[in-house]
């Protein structure tokens, strides 16, 4: 039992460690991007980095993310997500 008992806890270190990866990047990519009155705007990152969306939430919400000098706060309120989670338009299609 004990391999069994090594490989369950194996995706745990792994995954931390992942995300220990992704918070690495994370810090380069708001290094890079245009900041405008001290505010990174998520849908930047999310272009930027390519990861899905609950990840890289999850990521901006840890208490150890370091941010450079110039950016104040992380604007979490996507702009992009609205329109893929609305309905379409309440248009009458013409016949």
């Amino acid at each position: 039992m004990k391999p069994e008992q090594a490989s369950a806890a194996r995706p745990l270190v792994e995954g931390d460690e992942m995300l220990v990866n992704y918070k690495k990047a994370l810090e380069d990519v708001i290094a890079r991007l245009p900041v405008k009155n001290g505010v990174v705007d998520i849908d930047a990152i999310w272009i930027e980095m390519s990861i899905p969306y609950d990840l890289l939430r999850k990521l901006l919400q840890r208490k150890d993310l370091e941010l450079p000098e110039n950016v104040d706060r992380i604007n979490l309120k996507s702009r992009v997500r609205k329109g893929a989670q609305g309905g379409g338009s309440k248009r009458r299609r013409k016949r």
